[in-house]
């Protein structure tokens, strides 16, 4: 495990395959699905790192992405409001990061071609139907983690050959 000022960081790690264990039986909780990709028939997620971000790194993030300048908000996050960025919650600004910081791990999936892609495991009020109402990065504790999840890649598992 390695601590890095925008997260703490797992490799190839037991407690990862938990995880993506609880990302799997928790994915029909979401409202809305933000890798379809993921979940077509013959797709399988493979991890590649784990990511846990604290209160005080969600909301530094949050202040970061206010101050983008116009044209350089995400693609796909409704990125055309030159101040948010098209964030309009906190569930918005943790998927945006999440997303973000995956995607900053293309190195990692160099041998597959494919880009990582988050997918958050807890807290729970991330996962539920009513998410952008219950989640909010904010905590009595800057340091506390408030989001958590993986870096998976999406990858076409192949049929074995029929005899």
């Amino acid at each position: 495990m390695r601590q890095t000022s925008k997260g703490t960081l797992r490799h190839g790690s037991g407690f990862a395959a938990i995880a993506f264990a609880a990302a799997l039986t928790a994915g029909s909780a979401f409202a809305h699905q933000t890798n379809p990709q993921c979940y077509l028939d013959g797709v399988q997620m493979r991890p590649v790192a784990e990511f846990a971000f604290t209160s005080r790194q969600v909301a530094k993030f949050h202040a970061d992405l206010m101050r983008r300048p116009p044209g350089s908000c995400p693609a796909g996050s409704g990125g055309s409001a030159a101040k948010s960025c098209g964030q309009v919650d906190h569930w918005h600004v943790a998927r945006i990061m999440s997303e973000e910081y995956c995607a900053g791990l293309q190195g990692s999936a160099r041998a597959s071609g494919a880009r990582p892609v988050a997918e958050v495991t807890a807290p729970p009020s991330y996962l539920k139907t009513e998410h952008h109402q219950l989640y909010t990065y904010r905590a009595a504790d800057p340091d506390a983690v408030v989001l958590r999840g993986l870096c998976v890649i999406c990858v076409t598992v192949e049929a074995p050959p029929s005899k």
